[in-house]
């Protein structure tokens, strides 16, 4: 009895892992009944799932030999479009230059983030979206981070979308994504000719397509070679949805970043949901995410850049 249910329990796995590829590098989330589970089958999953059928207690050398050449190929192909090992070395670096920008979720803190204070302490960015600030009393909070952070603006806006900025900027557009996600544009000047930032936070409704609220996010950049798009996409960097954003945008984490570029969950390298999208006009120079499990889920992405 044992040894039929570990058989049938190992055929189950197999069904699973055949239709995990097939989403990973076929169908991926073109389909509405299909996406969630692609999002919810990532390559790493797959590997930790192939891996256990190899190992599965019953089961012939044959099947065991399969699962280490699945295992061997998708280490490779997860490793090979997810890892770095360095980032690229910018040649005659002048600082004088360079702009600093962050984005962070911030997973709903009921008081200040100490974590995201300590970090702009530590980055100085020019300026920094961040999603998920919290719901209490947020424009008591704003200045509150004012006091925190001296020399920094602070803005919200509704939907949950914070604003820190420390060169001059204004607010131009705010409102939702598709009538379920939210975004906010803004106007920054000071580091050269003024430019769009659009910070967004894409809703990741379970059956619905993530298609339209990305498209609406590119929208909002206005055709600006120099725009710059931060938040949380919801939406891993292999969807087909944000080819279209590859035309005209550079992902920061793929140009310059160094490790694993998934920022979900809990420093566990499964998601690339927390994104920066950068113009042609610029070039990065440097890419990181910061983990803090104790202060937030989602990773922070600090971006180092310059105009062409």
């Amino acid at each position: 009895m044992i040894t039929k249910l570990l058989q049938l329990t190992h055929k189950v796995g197999w069904l699973m892992l055949i239709f995990g590829l097939l989403l990973q590098y076929g169908i991926k989330d073109r389909l509405p009944g299909l996406s969630l589970l692609f999002y919810g089958m990532p390559k790493p999953m797959l590997l930790a799932l192939a891996v256990t059928l190899m190992v599965w207690p019953k089961v012939s050398w044959k099947s065991r030999f399969f699962m280490a050449v699945i295992s061997l190929v998708l280490s490779w192909t997860w490793a090979e479009s997810s890892w770095r090992s360095q980032a690229p070395v910018i040649a005659k670096r002048d600082t004088t230059n360079e702009a600093r920008i962050m984005f962070w979720n911030l997973d709903r803190p009921l008081g200040l983030h100490q974590g995201m204070i300590d970090l702009v302490k530590e980055f100085q960015p020019h300026f920094a979206g961040f999603v998920e600030p919290g719901k209490i009393d947020m424009e008591a909070k704003c200045k509150s981070y004012e006091e925190a952070l001296p020399g920094y603006q602070a803005a919200w806006m509704p939907r949950g979308i914070l604003w820190l900025s420390k060169v001059p900027s204004r607010y131009r557009a705010r409102g939702k994504l598709e009538n379920i996600g939210a975004f906010a544009r803004f106007e920054v000047n000071g580091l050269g000719p003024p430019f769009p930032v659009v910070v967004a936070d894409v809703f990741q409704h379970p059956f619905h397509l993530r298609q339209n609220q990305l498209q609406e996010v590119r929208d909002h950049a206005q055709g600006n070679s120099d725009a710059i798009l931060m938040g949380d996409f919801n939406t891993p960097l292999e969807s087909v949805y944000l080819d279209a954003y590859r035309a005209d945008f550079t992902n920061a984490l793929e140009a310059a970043g160094q490790g694993f570029k998934e920022t979900w969950p809990m420093g566990l390298p499964l998601l690339s949901l927390d994104q920066i999208w950068l113009g042609r006009d610029w070039e990065v120079v440097e890419a990181r995410k910061v983990t803090q499990p104790s202060a937030s889920d989602h990773a922070a992405l600090l971006v180092t850049l310059r105009r062409r």
